[in-house]
Formats: structure tokens, sequence, C-alpha cells
């Protein structure tokens, strides 16, 4: 069922995409090495107005030593708005800064010799970022790269045989925010 939302989302915002001058579509190039992959859109409001949306997803497995494994599925979403400094003619390139948020849902599967648990994760955070877009002579190649720093308001994890939820939000160093974004893009 989740496949389905994911698919519909980027329907969409191929859809939007003409009703924006310009569009930038990009994909983050080492995401699958890491078992991740989230496509970017980004929409320009004004000349140094950008706003963009962010879909992705994650699988991983982690296999341990005494025989034990842990699978995770993630879906993500986010948007961030961004202020371009002083753009070239080209428009929305060069430094920027901006507010982003990130609101990931998945199921964990743990899994050992005798026993399996699963587990539902959410997770909302927002904060800060800034970076840097640069375009290639064709003016339509780009390059994007950006840190910020925030906050994780909900992070909570759920054991789906009824047990009460684990608030980690409320640990003071699993709250933290770091999102790091090196991306490859292409603008129409």
């Amino acid at each position: 069922m989740q496949k389905n939302y994911f698919f519909i989302a980027i329907l969409c915002l191929i859809a939007n995409a003409t009703l924006f001058a310009q569009v930038d579509v990009k994909i983050g190039p080492f995401g699958p090495i890491f078992g991740t992959l989230n496509l970017r859109s980004e929409f320009g409001l004004a000349d140094n107005i950008g706003l963009e949306a962010t879909l992705g997803g994650s699988w991983n497995k982690i296999n341990f030593n005494e025989g034990s494994d842990l699978k995770n599925t993630t879906l993500r979403a986010g948007v961030n708005g961004r202020y371009y400094f002083n753009p070239s003619e080209i428009g929305l390139d060069k430094f920027y800064g901006g507010l982003y948020t990130r609101y990931s849902s998945g199921k964990a599967t743990g899994t050992s010799d005798s026993t399996s648990a699963e587990y539902n994760t959410n997770r909302f955070a927002a904060g800060f970022l800034f970076g840097f877009k640069t375009f290639a002579r064709n003016e339509r190649l780009h390059f994007d790269f950006n840190l910020g720093f925030g906050r994780a308001f909900v992070y909570n994890i759920k054991a789906l045989n009824n047990a009460d939820p684990i608030n980690l939000g409320d640990i003071p160093f699993l709250n933290i925010d770091l999102p790091i974004t090196i991306a490859i893009g292409y603008r129409f």
C-alpha cells in the first residue's frame, strides 16, 4: 500500500512541473550504496526563492554475528524552502539558506534464531539548512550540496504486539537532526 502512495506522489510532482518556470529534478548519486533513494524536485517561486519537495525511501538489512538480523523499510517525504542570496542570470543557483522539514515512517523487523519482532517507526524533524548549487556549462545539469541542523520533534517506535511506544525524541542526543545532501540534477 505504501508503494502506491510513493508512485502517486512522484506522478503528482511531474504533473505540477509545468506550472513553474524553473523546475529542477535531482537524485542523490550515493544513496543506493547506503540503501536509500531520494528524488527531489525544486520549483522556482521567484528569482531567488525556491521550494523543494523530496520523496524517498530506504531498505536496510543488518546482519549481526549472533545469527540475528534487522531489516528496515522506510518511506520519507520532506519540503524545504530556499532563499538564494545572489543568484546569477540562470536563477536559483549559488549560495542559499532556508528551512527544511522531514517526515519518515517505516517498519523494522528484528529476527534471531528463535524469535522475531516487528516495529513501526515515525519521525518528524525540522530545522535550518545552508548550501550551494552550481550549474554545468549547458545550464541544465547541476550539482547541489547542503548541510542542515535541526531537531526531531517526533521520534516514535511502536511494537506491533500492542506494546507501548518508545518516544526517542525525549533522549537529547537522538533528537538532533543533521541532514547532508549531495545531489545531481537537471533543469527543465
